[in-house]
């Protein structure tokens, strides 16, 4: 059986903008968009894992909202679990490790970029939602 990894990614929301990420090339799927985040490790909630993803990856605090979807894809080197969830942002560092590039794209254009097939289901997803609809709940 292949490994199972159980991932989290951050549809990041700014001004009805979604933030979508790529890979730095000498990275696994390098080249190709994603939604920022990573493993979850153990004893972690999801949430706990976007939050300290977003430190690692951009050096930036990040409120998670609700759930936007996941998405489960077998590739080569494992099976990825992705759980999705609306957050923004908190601070404003973008100081990035894993990534080449970040865009702030709109909803239209979600099917104009090379999406790891992970990330894709989501990408589809958000095509169809209500962006304004999205509320966060500003007590922690």
């Amino acid at each position: 059986m292949k490994k199972q990894i159980i991932v989290v990614g951050a549809v990041l929301l700014e001004n009805g903008k979604i933030l979508a990420t790529k890979r730095n090339d000498d990275r696994i799927l390098g080249t190709l968009w994603e939604f920022p985040g990573g493993k979850v490790e153990k004893g972690e909630t999801p949430q706990e894992a976007l939050t300290r993803e977003l430190v690692e990856e951009f050096d930036d605090e990040i409120m998670v909202g609700t759930k936007v979807g996941t998405s489960v894809h077998e590739y080569d080197f494992g099976t990825i679990h992705l759980t999705a969830y609306y957050a923004k942002f908190i601070t404003h560092n973008f100081d990035l490790v894993a990534h080449s590039k970040v865009e702030w794209i709109t909803q239209q254009q979600l099917g104009t970029l090379s999406w790891a097939a992970a990330d894709e289901k989501i990408a589809e997803t958000l095509k169809s939602v209500d962006l304004a609809k999205v509320k966060f709940n500003e007590i922690n």
